[in-house]
């Protein structure tokens, strides 16, 4: 782990284009922000292709960065932004397993429920509009809070939980409609 001393350093140099000081961000990073976008596009070559993205446009994107802040979550940032845009640019749909979104609406199975299977839970996460997805897998999956999610998007804190409330009450419309 990387002190904030060197990290400004560094964020400072690959700002400039010092290769050594990509290495290092990308060997002390990589880990975190391939999962990000791994959660986001749910494919391991388009997560590798947005970290990719992310390194190579890091120099120019620094430009950006607020130094009197800390670099971890501006990164998370950037990967989440070009994850969303690799996504529309490519027009793909999300696969989701069928316990994670049993845990974020909330449902138990039981006899008044048909069992959901997960082409059923697919379609239903797939029907919901970007900015919905986006919350429930920032929140559910990746375990951000809503402040957190608030910052990434550039929205606030209350439209965070909006949104997922939302996402919430329409996946249960569509998996338990009769």
């Amino acid at each position: 782990m990387i002190s904030l001393t060197q990290e400004r350093r560094l964020a400072r140099q690959a700002g400039r284009g010092d290769r050594r000081a990509l290495q290092l961000l990308y060997q002390e990073y990589s880990e975190e922000l391939f999962a990000v976008a791994y959660r986001l596009t749910e494919s391991s070559a388009d997560a590798r292709d947005v970290l990719h993205d992310v390194f190579l446009e890091l120099p120019r994107t620094m430009r950006r960065f607020d130094r009197a802040r800390p670099l971890r979550p501006w990164l998370c940032s950037v990967t989440m932004h070009a994850a969303l845009e690799h996504l529309r640019s490519e027009r793909r749909r999300r696969e989701v397993s069928i316990d994670s979104i049993r845990r974020e609406i909330e449902v138990e199975e039981t006899p008044e429920f048909p069992v959901l299977n997960s082409i059923t839970v697919e379609r239903a996460l797939s029907s919901l509009p970007e900015e919905l997805r986006t919350v429930v897998v920032l929140k559910e999956m990746e375990g951000y809070s809503h402040q957190e999610i608030a910052e990434l998007l550039d929205i606030s804190r209350r439209t965070s939980e909006g949104r997922l409330y939302k996402a919430r009450k329409l996946l249960r419309a569509k998996l338990f409609e009769r």
